[in-house]
């Protein structure tokens, strides 16, 4: 373990240049006139798992192809499957980016660059460990195999029928993710939950077509205005959302399990004037932190109807629209709040419009991990011995559906171990990754390595 280290640090320089390389491809997976790059960053990323001394090759997955690499030269040990991804964000307005996003610029410890943090940087974490345990051992501790990807920045749609094709392929005993972040710069964290997601659109019909407001104002229902009251019976004023049922299975957290919690926000009022907010605001009895991770929420991500543009048009519009999204804490399930959903709506919804809610798949359960398990430990032994101070444990407020769709068709559990920093600025302008975080990323996994193979 100790040479694997010290040939980490004596590569520091050509490891480096291997994210600055990777991050010059411009591999935006959402446009197609990028999808000849999101191939050329897998294949590159294929050169680096050889490279280091694993077996590899770029699979159709029906989309953008995906890296699967392997060493199984430690029978009895454990395998490990690292998932990652190696395709970006688009990369938005380019007049807020201090160069451009695909020419990397190195300034002090910061790399900055698109895909740089996400995921990009974190990945070759990986398979710079793997690299200097071969280089050094000629042999790994463990058993470890690698699935990278180009989709999951447009939500992985060819994921989940891959790893049900390739289940023996992929099967391990644990699955680890470098794909999160850390509470500040140098502190590092294990990520030990995610919200579920439950996805809604609501589409309300008044009259057949837009109608003058003059001539019909007054005696047909207008959809936009229905909408807007239906949305906010939805919560109530103490920011609890009034769905029937909501509730009734979140898990309650521990008054240990929140103060740790609580630790970890930065300071509220700087946290406020980031986000560049007025107020906070959010369910009473809990804190701007609990209610950012281990409570469940409802946000509109948007609606629409009628005439929105220069000007005026006296109209009753025919149609308005929203979409809703429901983030999901341990015990709840995204099928039964969905449900509950769908039928509190319906109820409320007058009959003066019609309501028409299309059928999705947008939904995943929330994730926990066990944070006593064996690789846990192993995680956070590393992790300490790496960065010089015991790690975080931290509930993500977002969601990867990912984590209950490997459990499902591979029966393991997800270490989710992230080095991205909290002023990362992942999928925004100038997005960057700390140099010496990815460094010592990288010793953690090495260390990791050893102690996860017993």
């Amino acid at each position: 373990m100790n040479a694997a280290v010290d040939f980490l640090r004596q590569n520091r320089a050509k490891h480096l240049q291997w994210s600055v390389d990777l991050c010059r491809i411009p591999s935006i997976s959402t446009k197609p006139e990028h999808k000849d790059d999101v191939r050329k960053a897998v294949e590159w990323t294929r050169q680096r798992c050889e490279e280091a001394g694993l077996k590899a090759r770029v699979m159709d997955t029906g989309g953008h192809p995906a890296v699967y690499a392997e060493w199984l030269g430690a029978p009895g040990k454990p395998t490990l499957l690292v998932y990652g991804h190696v395709d970006v964000q688009p990369t938005g307005d380019l007049k807020l980016w201090d160069a451009p996003p695909f020419d990397p610029q190195v300034k002090g410890d910061w790399l900055i660059a698109r895909g740089s943090a996400d995921d990009k940087g974190q990945v070759l974490i990986h398979v710079r460990a793997a690299a200097a345990w071969l280089a050094t051992e000629k042999k790994l501790p463990v058993n470890l195999k690698f699935l990278l990807e180009g989709e999951e920045e447009i939500g992985s749609p060819n994921l989940a029928p891959f790893v049900h094709q390739h289940r023996d392929l992929l099967k391990c005993d644990q699955i680890v993710i470098s794909d999160t972040g850390m509470p500040d710069d140098g502190y590092p964290a294990v990520t030990i939950g995610t919200r579920g997601l439950a996805f809604r659109e609501l589409r309300l019909t008044g009259p057949k077509q837009d109608l003058h407001s003059g001539s019909h104002g007054g005696i047909v229902a207008n959809p936009v205005v229905v909408l807007a009251k239906l949305i906010a019976t939805l919560h109530d004023d103490k920011g609890r959302i009034t769905v029937p049922g909501f509730y009734d299975d979140v898990r309650e957290f521990s008054a240990a399990d929140r103060k740790e919690i609580n630790a970890l926000l930065p300071d509220e009022k700087k946290y406020l004037g980031e986000l560049g907010s007025p107020a906070f605001v959010g369910e009473e009895g809990y804190t701007v932190a609990e209610r950012r991770s281990i409570r469940p929420t409802l946000e509109v991500n948007g609606m629409y109807g009628g005439y929105i543009g220069d000007g005026s048009s006296t109209i009753v519009p025919s149609k308005a629209v929203a979409k809703v999204t429901m983030r999901l804490v341990p015990n709840q399930s995204a099928v039964k709040i969905g449900a509950a959903f769908e039928k509190t709506v319906r109820e409320r919804c007058p009959k003066t419009v019609s309501l028409e809610i299309p059928h999705v798949e947008h939904a995943c359960d929330p994730y926990v991990s066990d944070r006593g398990a064996p690789i846990m430990k192993a995680a956070a032994k590393a992790l300490k011995e790496s960065f010089d101070r015991e790690p975080a444990y931290l509930y993500e407020g977002g969601s990867l559906p990912i984590l209950p769709m490997f459990k499902k068709e591979l029966g393991a559990d997800s270490l989710m171990l992230g080095f991205a920093s909290p002023r990362c600025n992942a999928h925004g302008p100038n997005e960057c990754a700390n140099i010496r975080d990815l460094d010592r990323g990288a010793e953690a996994v090495a260390r990791f390595l050893a102690y996860a193979g017993g």
